[in-house]
């Protein structure tokens, strides 16, 4: 009896022994072995895990979206360009009677935006918009042949195009009223615009045009309970949308309004 019971933990003894060896002491392991172990596990786990770290990350700074931070918006847009020709030469006469239109043209815009906060304090928001780009002509440095011919330029503008508008905009609230009801805010910051459509014949004879127009926004919104909110930006070019020598900004006047996307769909 006294043998079986010396058997008995002896065997257990080993198997505990056994059980301890095979099972790592991760408080000793190395920062390269910690590095191992994690890459050996299955690719799909260390996406999740990345995933929920950027997440973890992004929700310290940024608060979380949800449905009622995306609205839709539309609107009208008012487009001037101002045009320096700047000695452009080409085998093409324009009469600027026919061509030369010192006025902001209407055009129109659609497309989303979604607003959240930096830091829980700070208001911003983020706006796609698809536009429809009709501008006013201001040539600005029109050449003449008195008596023969009026005013004209060898440059030809295209007046009428689409873009593809990216913008960032910070928001200040201004508390002249209730805000609980209704909130103020001035809007300013930079947008991106894409040029959809392609130049005129004319103009792709020297490709005249860039793809690309940086603008700086300023404007004001009013936001009625959440129902739904009206704003004004002013859009000032900042780059040329032309190419050297000709010199052409166009600036914007943009009237519009937004609502929840919820509220829609």
């Amino acid at each position: 009896m006294l043998k079986g019971k010396f058997f008995l933990s002896c065997v257990l003894l080993c198997s505990l022994i056994t059980v301890q060896a095979q099972t790592p002491n991760l408080k000793k392991l190395t920062k390269k072995q910690e590095d191992n172990l994690y890459l050996n596990k299955p690719l799909s786990e260390r996406v999740r895990k990345f995933k929920k770290e950027v997440i973890k990350s992004w929700d310290k700074v940024f608060v979380d979206f949800t449905d009622n931070d995306v609205f839709l918006t539309a609107g009208i847009n008012f487009s001037k360009q101002n045009i320096k020709a700047g000695g452009y030469n080409a085998p093409f006469n324009y009469d600027l009677s026919d061509y030369n239109k010192n006025v902001f043209k209407p055009g129109y815009y659609a497309g989303f935006t979604v607003d959240g906060k930096f830091k829980q304090n700070h208001a911003y928001s983020f706006a796609f918009c698809l536009n429809k780009i009709a501008t006013g002509t201001n040539y600005k440095d029109a050449g003449t042949l008195a008596p023969f011919i009026g005013s004209f330029s060898h440059f030809k503008a295209d007046d009428q195009f689409f873009t593809l508008s990216i913008a960032a905009h910070y928001k200040k609230l201004i508390p002249i009223t209730d805000t609980a009801k209704y909130k103020f805010y001035v809007i300013a910051g930079p947008s991106l615009d894409t040029r959809l459509s392609g130049q005129g014949a004319d103009n792709l004879v020297n490709n005249n045009y860039q793809r690309f127009m940086l603008k700086a926004d300023i404007g004001l919104a009013f936001d009625n309970k959440s129902y739904y909110t009206l704003f004004l930006h002013y859009r000032q070019g900042i780059n040329s949308i032309t190419k050297s020598p000709i010199s052409t900004n166009m600036n914007s006047l943009e009237l519009g309004m937004k609502i929840k996307a919820s509220d829609v769909f």
